[in-house]
């Protein structure tokens, strides 16, 4: 048997719930678990929906009966689906204590992945970016943080594939308060995050040069970061500076040709975020990063632009695709392709 088992309910967790339930038969799985580990009045309808979509409720044994109590009378004991998953996919921030106090004593024939802050967890993993890492038949995989998964592609785009030598890159990350579903963690004001981290300022660029040194790659990266008024989106600044000079035109191709990345003309987050409600997965857009085709400059050896990032969308593409390698090592690429209609190269 072919189960995945994922823990939590959230941002993450609803929509890769949803995502993988809705195509398990097309991937070839054959159980797909979720383990909620509160029984909440104002959630029977999320938890009603993830159940229609072919998902499978768990729970912690002495929460059983209250989730009966709420209607959900096939709630199963968590233990039994830790048990029979080959693959859990942790989508909580507490990722490394749930390591720590439950999965370490499981079988290690098993994957389990977690989120992109647990770093610490495991080696960084970007579809995409660097699916080499899943050849190391790993047991432990961190899934990366969505400001990875956008700067990794900005970079891979105008650097890897473009054949060009980067001298160094700066970001700022202008992250959104909270997600529209949360009530707690809004932000009144702009408020700027520590340059923490020596060399690298902020956790953001750090995580990106991990991430390509797995692959033999060093870069010089530097970023800031700071939290802004809305609920939209978040926005990421670039500056990319190259050993010599590149032209505009190349620029624009090797987005065009680009996988990872989508462009758009519109200039603001709630217009490209209307358009993931509209038309994509739980209102997700999946593509690692929408790059503001208005915002591109590009002088001599010197390219700036700005591009939004679809938090709680890009990486969820990364769970499952490292879910199906480890089920499907030979064919996992091609069952992915049957997400692309959910990719969108123009926004």
């Amino acid at each position: 048997m072919k189960n995945i088992l994922l823990v939590g309910t959230g941002t993450i967790g609803e929509p890769l719930i949803g995502l993988i339930a809705e195509n398990k038969d097309a991937l070839g799985i054959d159980n797909v678990f979720f383990f909620k580990r509160t029984p909440l009045v104002d959630e029977v309808g999320k938890v009603e929906a993830l159940i229609r979509k072919g998902a499978q409720l768990f729970t912690t044994k002495d929460r059983i009966d209250e989730f009966k109590s709420l209607g959900f009378t096939e709630a199963k004991n968590v233990e039994i689906a830790y048990e029979e998953a080959q693959v859990i996919i942790d989508c909580t921030p507490s990722g490394n204590s749930n390591w720590e106090s439950i999965y370490s004593k499981l079988s290690t024939d098993k994957l389990f992945l977690a989120q992109g802050s647990e770093h610490g967890f495991g080696p960084f993993f970007v579809w995409g970016i660097n699916n080499e890492i899943l050849e190391e038949n790993l047991n432990k995989i961190l899934i990366a943080s969505c400001n990875t998964h956008n700067m990794a592609s900005v970079i891979k785009t105008f650097t890897i594939d473009s054949q060009e030598t980067l001298e160094k890159a700066n970001f700022v990350c202008m992250r959104r308060s909270n997600d529209v579903s949360q009530n707690e963690g809004y932000s009144p004001s702009p408020t700027v995050t520590e340059h923490k981290i020596e060399q690298y300022g902020t956790h953001h660029a750090r995580d990106v040069a991990e991430l390509f040194k797995q692959s033999d790659i060093e870069l010089n990266l530097f970023s800031s970061a700071i939290q802004i008024p809305t609920q939209y989106m978040h926005t990421l600044w670039f500056n990319l500076e190259f050993s010599s000079d590149i032209t505009y035109d190349k620029v624009i191709a090797k987005l065009d040709e680009s996988v990872d990345l989508t462009s758009t003309e519109k200039l603001s987050s709630n217009k490209v975020f209307s358009f993931g409600r509209d038309h994509g997965y739980h209102g997700r857009i999946l593509s690692h990063g929408v790059i503001v085709k208005k915002s591109i400059s590009v002088e001599n050896n010197t390219l700036t632009g700005f591009c939004f990032t679809p938090q709680d969308g890009n990486a969820l593409l990364s769970s499952v695709a490292a879910s199906l390698h480890k089920f499907n090592p030979s064919d996992w690429e091609s069952k992915m392709k049957i997400f692309d209609k959910y990719i969108y190269k123009n926004i």
